[in-house]
């Protein structure tokens, strides 16, 4: 068994752990300028950690917990997100993200309630079971990501686009939408619209 690191209030630049970081702690720290490609995360804790200007790609979690996460103008690709929050539903993983790309990620079963998503891009990403009321994806290009069995109530879509949310199987009571982008809701309901 090896001994568990702790990091606490340090900045890890351009960051390469190879392909595996376990066993590690960290707090209240900034990652800037990481290029993690393929990279196991296993066994670690991030508490009030920052990723600014990172490129993460096809990166794994493991038994690890992110809490008040920061993600900062940086870009995420075929990430499997809901792995780091367990079976928690109450502790989101996110504080604040900003200027962020999104492409073939996975949100499923993410606690995200109130969550500002607004200067952010999606890009075929997928949102199943997931706590989203009041959350806001307005003037957002979602880039055919879809949204099934979740709880989109009082949600932002505003001026939103590329979107794919499923009626018979999401909660939308007093979600919000634009005209003509509200039309793809009918999508797969068999109304023909003329």
């Amino acid at each position: 068994m090896s001994e568990r690191r702790c990091y606490q209030g340090e900045v890890f630049e351009r960051l390469d752990p190879g392909d595996r970081l376990a066993d590690a702690e960290f707090d209240d720290c900034v990652f800037r300028s990481c290029r993690w490609l393929g990279l196991r995360i296993e066994n670690c804790r991030f508490s009030s950690c920052t990723f600014e200007h990172c490129t993460l790609s096809g990166v794994v979690f493991s038994f690890s917990v992110m809490k008040d996460g920061w993600l900062l103008d940086s870009s995420f690709r075929s990430m499997a997100w809901g792995g780091l929050q367990g079976s928690s539903r109450i502790v989101q993983p996110f504080g604040k993200i900003r200027n962020c790309a999104f492409r073939y990620n996975d949100f499923s079963g993410m606690s995200l309630n109130g969550f500002d998503w607004s200067s952010c891009s999606f890009e075929e990403c997928t949102f199943d079971s997931c706590q989203l009321s009041g959350a806001s994806f307005r003037t957002v290009h979602l880039g055919n990501s879809h949204f099934t069995r979740s709880d989109l109530r009082k949600a932002d879509f505003r001026d939103a686009d590329g979107y794919a949310v499923d009626l018979a199987t999401n909660q939308l009571q007093e979600a919000r939408f634009s005209f003509p982008d509200v039309v793809r809701l009918l999508d797969g309901t068999g109304i023909r619209i003329e």
